[in-house]
């Protein structure tokens, strides 16, 4: 049998858990990591932001994490340690597809969004290819001395003056007991399971379902798009170097590329707008998306899957509470929207930060309490900000003019924090996407109301004026025909 007795039991083995128990050791607290699974293992999710890499930057710099470092820039990472997998990831590349019609590219670049997110390679994000990322993480904490227990199954959580935490690890049982808990276990929902807290999506106004997988031979847009005619040489980075975005008439199909010749795809689509084929498979669902789209097809026509599709159901889900006096979820636990910004990694390295310096200062203190109903209430919070930017490009589909007006309010948000970040002007406390300004939040919930009935040229002078004051990267330009470099 396996008994222990720690400060804090983290559920979940993923990069969150093993970066947050990390965190803890060096903060001198005691830590188990309980993890259902075992690494190295396929997993979604992969794509950085520059605030995600700020985040984990800053961990790494005020934890003397130096092995994390490097992970923060395509550069840093490539030198350090090019046996890790990889995407080099430059910025944001949306692209709007017509139904049965191959794509026509334009001039002026109407049916095109390119936002660069770095100046160079060196300084790029990065997708994380999650089974060599999490497995590096998991092998981190356990060579600082964390207690990792991997292939262990949690059977129950009960709360008294402590944390009994009871599971199975193969022939062994566990038995852990704990002051705090820290669930950064995903969808697991273990902790909102114990605690009997309702985390159905019905608060929230995304409403998607998403089929994915990991294939080889995936071809480059920009080839498909060079042959139709389209001007590469106008893109602020090479468009294939990105988060890729295809936008359909019903949803979005994201494309990431890894230096190992896997490229990660999926396709999020609006339940809203339809209902899935109960006689389709989730491959055969996938391959109907494509015939549907012959630019898509053209690019995946060589494609092979190398695991069995997956097809989910509505996936959003959210967590009415996400902390406690004695417990807390990390973001990823506590929600889940939508891929479209990658900011699901984003915001989990924020509440990991955040959590750290609460954890760091405030433990066995008075004070505990109230960080962490600070920090329920904040991030709360910006899951509804999120959502509302989220749904509000779904409204958006169809009508690619409206999409590239409303989704500057994500970017300019995101930049103007970059910067803030940057300048000294953030810290772990500061609000994830600029949630903590009343002001934007109200400026993002005016223009997601226009947009049932909103004219393009109309949203898109209005956006620009409403951004103005924290516009900083010269977004909402004509001028620039939806080719936006590095600022």
């Amino acid at each position: 049998m396996i008994r222990e007795s720690v400060d804090v039991a983290v559920l979940g083995g993923g990069f969150a858990g093993s970066l947050m128990a990390l965190v803890l050791q060096r903060i001198g607290r005691s830590v188990v990591v309980l993890e259902r699974g075992a690494h190295p293992r396929f997993a979604i999710g992969e794509s950085s932001t520059p605030l995600c890499n700020l985040a984990l930057e800053a961990v790494a710099r005020d934890y003397d994490l130096p092995r994390i470092w490097p992970l923060s820039e395509y550069g840093r990472w490539q030198r350090s340690y090019p046996h890790l997998s990889c995407g080099l990831k430059r910025g944001f590349t949306f692209v709007q597809h017509e139904e049965g019609r191959p794509f026509a590219p334009r001039a002026d670049h109407a049916n095109e969004l390119l936002v660069a997110a770095s100046p160079t390679d060196d300084e790029a994000d990065t997708h994380w290819f999650r089974a060599d990322f999490d497995h590096f993480l998991s092998e981190e904490a356990k060579s600082a001395g964390v207690l990792f227990l991997d292939r262990t199954e949690v059977t129950g959580i009960e709360r008294s003056e402590r944390w009994c935490i009871t599971g199975r690890r193969g022939a062994e049982t566990v038995a852990i007991l704990a002051d705090f808990v820290v669930d950064a276990a995903g969808p697991a929902g273990l902790l909102a399971k114990a605690l009997n807290i309702d985390n159905r999506p019905c608060a929230l106004r995304t409403n998607a379902r998403s089929v994915y997988v990991h294939f080889e031979g995936v071809g480059l847009w920009s080839d498909v798009l060079t042959r139709a005619g389209g001007q590469i040489a106008d893109h602020p980075y090479p468009c294939d170097d990105a988060a890729l975005h295809h936008i359909l008439s019903d949803g979005w199909i994201w494309v990431l590329r890894f230096n190992n010749g896997i490229t990660s795809a999926g396709v999020m689509l609006d339940n809203s707008r339809g209902s899935p084929d109960p006689s389709l498979s989730a491959e055969a669902e996938w391959t109907a998306i494509l015939q549907r789209y012959p630019s898509l097809g053209e690019q995946f026509a060589s494609a092979r899957a190398v695991q069995p599709f997956v097809r989910t159901g509505r996936i959003q889900r959210r967590a009415r509470r996400v902390a406690g006096e004695n417990w807390v979820m990390l973001a990823h636990a506590a929600y889940f929207l939508d891929p479209l910004f990658s900011g699901g990694n984003a915001h989990t390295m924020a509440t990991i930060e955040r959590l750290g310096r609460i954890m760091r200062d405030h433990w066995r203190r008075p004070s505990l309490a109230n960080e962490m109903r600070t920090y329920g209430r904040e991030l709360l919070r910006e899951v509804n900000l999120l959502d509302r930017l989220v749904h509000g490009c779904y409204r958006c589909f169809g009508r690619f003019e409206l999409l590239s007006s409303y989704i500057m309010n994500y970017f300019a948000a995101a930049i103007h924090c970059e910067h803030r970040r940057r300048a000294g002007k953030a810290n772990a406390g500061s609000g994830f996407l600029f949630a903590d300004s009343p002001q934007f939040r109200s400026t993002v919930r005016t223009h997601y109301n226009l947009l049932p009935g909103a004219r393009a040229d109309d949203l898109q002078e209005i956006v620009a004026r409403d951004l103005a004051p924290i516009n900083i990267a010269g977004l909402c330009d004509p001028a620039k025909r939806n080719m936006y470099p590095f600022v």
